[in-house]
């Protein structure tokens, strides 16, 4: 076998960074569809609950828990166990932001219980920041 020529070398070093740049968006994707529905469900979840009293507000509680759990149980899934939740400092942070925003809004379930404006600007917010913790996780 001969040395491989410049310009074949070339063309192997340009299939190699397609199959690296396909590789790395197959393995991003899983991690932002997390996230955002992540972001909905907690979103929606929260405002239902400072919305509504009663057996509406265990609905909406219970709810938000299922749909959580199931979504952790399909990322863990798809990503294959613990190797899931340990993506580095980057998603440190989106769990972080999401986190604070995410108690932000339960806050306002415990002490604004049913303050239109409020739940709708926490819960607002934790869709926000999960949608930009989205966006930038998908250009990454």
């Amino acid at each position: 076998m001969s040395d491989p020529q410049p310009s074949e070398a070339r063309a192997l070093l340009a299939h190699a960074d397609r199959l690296a740049r396909r590789t790395h968006d197959a393995v991003r994707w899983p991690y932002v569809a997390f996230i955002v529905a992540l972001g909905a469900t907690t979103s929606l979840g929260t405002f239902a609950m400072g919305m509504s009293a009663g057996r509406a507000f265990a609905a909406a509680y219970v709810g938000t828990i299922v749909v959580v759990l199931a979504l952790v149980l399909w990322f863990s899934a798809a990503i294959r166990g613990r190797a899931a939740f340990a993506r580095g400092r980057r998603w440190i942070t989106y769990v972080a932001a999401w986190g604070l925003t995410y108690c932000a809004a339960i806050a306002v379930v415990g002490w604004a219980h049913g303050s239109v404006l409020w739940s709708a600007v926490t819960s607002g917010l934790v869709l926000v920041v999960s949608l930009a913790c989205a966006a930038w996780e998908s250009r990454g």
